[in-house]
């Protein structure tokens, strides 16, 4: 049986860091199951090419061989029919301005959306989590493509989401939630969230830190949940 409608938020980091999230990622794939490994905010970086082997080397961390993943290279060409054989989309983690701005222009971010509506589920690593949230400018990603719209999908009821955080990014982030009059939910390295039916549930060793908008703070533990 399909999964519901489930959203996976990942600080980023390596697969150490996120292997508490990646576990449950992992563990919902049907056996011989299918998903969608979506690189492209790597684009023009090193490690790009490699994206199809690190995917690899995770699968085998989890010990799901037996799960098949196809790399996206170009996501113009995929409509809701191809993405409903899949049983996920992982989206991987870049630069957060380049991967918003193809996924729009391609035309994928829209069947994203709907595949997500119809019930399936997305994970997000560092871009690939931001991107899920109400605004995108919670990084320090170079926006090289001079990208003015910080809208993100706003899948998280009004949540932005801040990832790779540290504890001396506080003030930061406090001073953002306040400025932007919107709540933000800041993730570590260590840090993940599982969504679903508007339940947060943290995963991982490190605390999930939000900020509301009117500068509040909330701290919530691994294992403990919080409502969108």
């Amino acid at each position: 049986m399909k999964e519901n409608n489930r959203i996976y938020l990942s600080g980023g980091g390596n697969e150490k860091q996120s292997f508490p999230l990646d576990k449950f990622f992992f563990s919902t794939l049907p056996k011989n199951g299918r998903f969608l490994y979506i690189p492209i905010a790597l684009r023009g970086h090193k490690l790009y090419p490699t994206a199809y082997l690190w995917m690899k080397g995770i699968t085998e961390l989890h010990e799901r061989t037996d799960v098949q993943f196809e790399t996206v290279d170009d996501p113009s060409k995929y409509q809701l029919k191809t993405l409903k054989k899949f049983d996920g989309i992982y989206i991987g983690g870049g630069n957060t301005w380049s991967l918003i701005k193809e996924l729009k222009d391609s035309g994928f971010s829209d069947i994203l959306l709907q595949y997500i509506e119809t019930g399936e589920q997305v994970y997000g690593g560092s871009a690939g989590a931001i991107i899920m949230g109400k605004k995108i400018n919670t990084h320090d990603d170079e926006n090289k493509i001079g990208l003015q719209d910080v809208s993100g999908f706003n899948l998280l009821n009004n949540f932005s989401v801040a990832c790779h955080f540290k504890d001396e990014q506080n003030d930061r982030f406090k001073t953002w939630a306040i400025n932007n009059n919107l709540p933000i939910i800041c993730l570590s390295e260590e840090t993940g969230l599982v969504i679903e039916k508007g339940l947060a549930l943290c995963v991982g060793t490190k605390p999930c830190v939000i900020y509301f908008a009117d500068g509040t703070k909330k701290e919530v533990n691994p294992e403990e949940s919080f409502n969108l």
